[in-house]
């Protein structure tokens, strides 16, 4: 955790600490946004977000590339950023060489203890792609594509990996958050916390079909195949075709070779 960073985060919920009504809206607007209580990193944001963020074609492309690594943690080298991109404690985000990051992607590495968000080299994240922290981490590999509309989330305890050279169908849900207690009648879910699984582990060489989830505690093994729409609630072997709701292993690719 950087010197500018507010370590309060990290104690207690992160819904309680951005709705603390003792703070004011503008030090809970830096909570959710910055990560920082800089008033430096501050202006160089909202000049930044607001001059660049939003300009179309040629000349958006050349100002972000030019600007973002002036609020993001590290930026490679021929990183090309979309229009509208959305980014959040920036000073936790590492992108690689030659990564695109697509219109509408929201990066947000949200939390007071957390590494936050690396992306590897030649990387894509598509429109609309969520890689959302909540003192969680999430690191994905390189030469990935992430498809369209995709959600990643990582809560404390419960971080997601994602090997190399994974590809990533449109609408797919990686939930590396553990189920809520419902020990208690009386106490809201959101009071009685979740539990960690351990998070998400995808090696290398796995390709998702569309609209896939994958929940919290799951290690998927390289040269697997994730059927369209499954649901993942339990371990995929190396090189395992697997597909359906509940989730079945059709065929292992190795054994019919």
């Amino acid at each position: 955790m950087t010197n500018n960073q507010k370590p309060g985060l990290s104690e207690g919920t992160l819904h309680e600490q951005l709705t603390d009504n003792s703070k004011s809206a503008f030090a809970r607007y830096q909570d959710l946004a910055l990560g920082s209580n800089s008033l430096w990193y501050l202006v160089k944001y909202e000049l930044i977000m607001l001059f660049a963020s939003w300009v179309p074609g040629a000349l958006g492309l050349v100002l972000r590339k030019a600007l973002y690594p002036f609020i993001i943690g590290k930026v490679g080298r021929n990183v090309v950023f979309g229009q509208g991109v959305a980014i959040r404690h920036g000073q936790k985000i590492t992108i690689g060489d030659g990564v695109i990051i697509d219109d509408r992607a929201v990066l947000d590495a949200k939390g007071g203890s957390n590494h936050g968000i690396i992306i590897a080299n030649n990387t894509i994240v598509s429109r609309n792609v969520v890689l959302s922290c909540k003192n969680g981490d999430i690191t994905i590999g390189s030469d990935c594509t992430i498809g369209i509309s995709t959600l990643v989330h990582a809560m404390e305890g419960s971080d997601v990996t994602i090997g190399d050279n994974v590809l990533i169908g449109a609408f797919c849900y990686f939930i590396g958050s553990g189920p809520y207690g419902t020990e208690s009648l009386e106490q809201p879910f959101k009071k009685q916390g979740m539990t960690p699984q351990g998070g998400i582990k995808i090696a290398d060489n796995v390709w998702f079909g569309s609209h896939v989830q994958v929940f919290d505690g799951v290690i998927i093994e390289s040269g697997s195949i994730i059927g369209a729409s499954t649901v993942v609630n339990k371990n995929v072997g190396e090189f395992d075709v697997v597909a359906g709701v509940p989730m079945k292993v059709l065929k292992n690719r190795r054994a019919d070779d």
